[in-house]
């Protein structure tokens, strides 16, 4: 369940990573991310999401998954960049945010790679949160905690929840839109998802 209270204000110190650990790669648009491979619930293709108000710029909806409330993250509008809109062929990495489910746009599957945060990471501060960029074997990424996003917050932009969401979904047909409403049917319907290196994007 989602708390409806604030989260409180993340802290560079809080975003550690001592020593190599295992992470999920990803990427959008221009930038890739990481996240703990511990944190990993699945890897699906989006689905058709659903708007929610008094939710940040950088959450474009949500979908239920198995009964679960599961938001959808812009880790690009997140980290201070213009939205990217969907496209039918994108994925969502689905990872545990503490007592819920948190699942990340993303347009393409890099990997899972050790990271290290010595010597080569530096924090970057993002609003009010902090993110470790830290070093891949092609380059650098953005290491993401889910509990440091907050899910409940007054959108800073001009428009509403619909507005963000019809213009996160603006350049997909009506097919398009078709199949993401079909994928979404099954995430409600589907008793376990698959992880990601098990599933095939649905087309």
């Amino acid at each position: 369940m989602i708390s409806t209270e604030p989260a409180a204000k993340s802290a560079p110190a809080r975003v550690k990573l001592d020593a190599a650990e295992e992470c999920v790669v990803f990427s959008l648009g221009t930038e890739t991310y990481a996240v703990a491979a511990a944190r990993l619930r699945s890897c699906l293709s989006l689905p058709r999401l659903t708007a929610l108000d008094d939710t940040p710029d950088y959450l474009v909806g949500a979908f239920d998954l198995h009964g679960e409330l599961a938001p959808v993250v812009s880790l690009a509008v997140f980290s201070g960049k213009p939205l990217k809109p969907a496209g039918s062929g994108d994925l969502i990495v689905v990872v545990d945010a503490g007592e819920h489910p948190l699942a990340f746009h993303a347009d393409a599957m890099l990997g899972i790679e050790p990271v290290y945060a010595e010597p080569w990471a530096r924090v970057r501060e993002i609003g009010d949160s902090a993110v470790l960029e830290v070093l891949l074997s092609g380059g650098h990424a953005l290491l993401v905690d889910p509990a440091a996003i907050h899910l409940v917050a007054p959108s800073l932009g001009s428009g509403s929840a619909e507005e963000r969401l019809l213009a996160f979904e603006r350049r997909l047909s009506a097919d398009g839109l078709s199949r993401l409403e079909e994928r979404a049917e099954r995430y409600r319907r589907f008793a376990r998802a698959s992880r990601c290196s098990r599933v095939p994007r649905s087309r």
